[in-house]
């Protein structure tokens, strides 16, 4: 039996997660996107094995946030972290704070594979 690999996919463009999520699904990933922080947080269950796919700007909570508040409850799932602005400062602080990589959006599909596949290595 094949073991099911979830991709939550945290973006507040529409585009970007219809367009990641189709990609990813191809790949042969489970994706479960949220336009948001709050809501994967309000989310009641998790699958798992799973790795997080966060924009670091977003409005309200940014992605860095987020990492920073699982880290506080305990989970550390792997992340990658995508941005349109990625500076070196931003990149080395997620990188420390655990974050698997550090991606420029428009992200090369091969690198996004294997950073998720990184991810859920080091999940094991």
């Amino acid at each position: 039996m094949t073991e099911v690999k979830t991709v939550y996919l945290i973006d507040d463009d529409a585009s970007v997660r219809r367009g990641l999520g189709r990609l990813l699904k191809s790949a042969g990933y489970e994706v479960v996107t949220c336009d948001t922080p709050e809501a994967y947080l309000a989310l009641t269950s998790y699958r798992l094995p799973s790795c997080l796919l966060l924009d670091i700007r977003m409005p309200g909570m940014t992605g860095l946030e987020l990492q920073r508040a699982l880290h506080e409850q305990g989970r550390h799932p792997p992340i990658i972290l995508l941005s349109g602005h990625v500076d070196t400062a931003m990149a080395e602080r997620a990188m420390s704070e655990g974050a698997v990589a550090v991606l420029s959006k428009p992200v090369d599909y091969d690198t996004l594979v294997a950073a998720i596949e990184l991810g859920f290595a080091r999940n094991r």
